[in-house]
């Protein structure tokens, strides 16, 4: 069952009220990067190698960024804290599906924390103001978990 905006909003600190929806959160933009080199991945992770992270655009100081047709990372700027008994799973708001630009995420797990990272592919120019609303992340009770999240991306 989905838990409605009016308890998932708990599961954030400095939530603004524009962001609190009917039965998620919605997810600023904090940082954006553009990828570079190659990535590796293995079934254990003991050769994972992430690509370089250009940092692109910062909410903090620059006002907005166009982007080009591409793929970018998106950091966002709301910090997570995901219930031991939930899950999360983030889906573009419409408005960014309307300009051509879409989201691409993983799972957040039970006890994930920390500001997630997006995959943007942006398949029409598209401007980005600091601090746009471009996500809207959605919470899921769960049943017999099987430990919580403990992974590199973790507080980060």
């Amino acid at each position: 069952m989905i838990i409605g905006a009016e308890t998932s909003k708990n599961f954030f600190n400095d939530l603004k009220d524009e962001q609190i929806q009917q039965c998620g959160v919605d997810l600023r933009v904090w940082k954006i990067f553009k990828l570079e080199g190659k990535g590796i991945i293995d079934f254990s992770n003991e050769k994972r190698e992430l690509p370089k992270y250009i940092e692109i655009f910062n909410s903090e100081k620059d006002e907005c960024i166009t982007l080009d047709n591409g793929v970018y990372v998106v950091k966002v700027a709301d910090y997570i804290k995901v219930p031991k008994n939930t899950a999360a799973f983030a889906y573009p708001r419409s408005s960014l599906l309307r300009m051509g630009s879409t989201l691409y995420s993983a799972v957040h797990d039970p006890g994930y924390e920390g500001r997630p990272e997006y995959l943007m592919h942006v398949f029409n120019p598209i401007t980005i103001y600091k601090y746009a609303r471009i996500a809207q992340i959605v919470f899921v009770e769960c049943k017999d978990v099987r430990g919580c999240y403990d992974g590199i991306y973790k507080g980060k």
